[in-house]
């Protein structure tokens, strides 16, 4: 041990060769940081366009909308019950008014039987000329002796229905702006419609232009209601109903461009507003619903449509 601090030996300044050395570590630092920089950068660049690649295919591939729901098939039992002689033989009989072109079917009435068909053919109901009188004039005392006695207030026809378009005018040009004879009751394809008020089935068929699949009553105080574009009817002609009896289903026939029923209320031969006489309506709570699923089924056939046009 040196007991002299001179003899201790002080560092002197660096060497050459240990700056180039030290030199060249940080170049070799820079240089690493540089090209780990360019690979985060490419692999950025990467993962960006893979990215981009993704949502551009997410985009083009077309949704897959659930259908609406198949309408069930008429069962056996079903079929026996509404129609236990068949159903009448089929008739489209399609037209044209103004650019739009309909057909009043297909046909699905029962086919008469019993007493009731013996009713229709001694009071000569059923036929076109028949619903041509009862809505030029009154009817007979003959037509009205068997009829249950009418309620004053209307039932409401189609439970699951909401008021649609309203009776009067309506100015659009494939209806030549004609008068609106009664009012429409939008509800789901195969809602039950019921009778108004108990009557005498005096029409039943899809005769009338426009009508589709229709069926007409008469009441016992002389007056008439009608349900029209019916899917099908589960009523003929001579068949005496009560109030609330099922007449048919909700469709689209004839001039329709969505499942509703056509009603119409008819006094001394000439249409009247029936929105006033009805006993009970849906709360507005309960329209604002209806309207709202309604609106729902409209836009699922629409996208349906629209991707099997693809």
């Amino acid at each position: 041990m040196p007991s002299d601090p001179a003899d201790v030996l002080e560092p002197g300044p660096p060497s050459g060769g240990m700056q180039r050395l030290r030199g060249a570590r940080v170049w070799l630092l820079r240089f690493g940081v540089v090209a780990f920089s360019m690979v985060l950068g490419a692999l950025a660049a990467c993962l960006a366009s893979q990215a981009r690649r993704l949502v551009s295919h997410v985009r083009a591939r077309p949704v897959a909308v659930p259908s609406p729901e198949p309408e069930p098939e008429p069962t056996a039992l079903t079929e026996a019950v509404v129609a236990p002689f068949g159903w009448m033989d089929e008739a489209r009989r399609c037209g044209r008014r103004g650019r739009r072109r309909f057909c009043d079917g297909p046909r699905r009435v029962p086919r008469p039987h019993g007493e009731a068909e013996a009713r229709a053919a001694r009071l000569e109901l059923g036929t076109l000329e028949a619903f041509g009188r009862l809505r030029a004039r009154g009817a007979s005392a003959e037509m009205l002796a068997d009829i249950p006695d009418a309620e004053e207030k209307l039932l409401w026809p189609v439970p699951r229905g909401f008021l649609g378009r309203g009776f009067g005018y309506v100015r659009r040009p494939e209806l030549a702006h004609r008068q609106h004879r009664g009012v429409d009751i939008p509800a789901p394809r195969g809602a039950e419609v019921r009778a108004a008020n108990a009557g005498l089935v005096v029409y039943a068929d899809n005769g009338v232009e426009g009508y589709g699949d229709f069926v007409v009553l008469l009441h016992a105080d002389d007056t008439r209601t009608a349900y029209a574009h019916l899917r099908e009817a589960r009523v003929f002609a001579g068949q005496i109903v009560e109030r609330g009896h099922v007449l048919g289903e909700v469709g689209t026939t004839g001039l329709s461009y969505a499942p509703h029923l056509h009603f119409e209320w008819w006094r001394r031969a000439v249409p009247r507003n029936p929105t006033r006489h009805f006993a009970e309506r849906p709360s507005p709570q309960e329209e604002r619903r209806l309207q709202i699923e309604a609106q729902r089924r409209r836009e699922a056939m629409s996208r349906a449509a629209v991707l099997a046009r693809r």
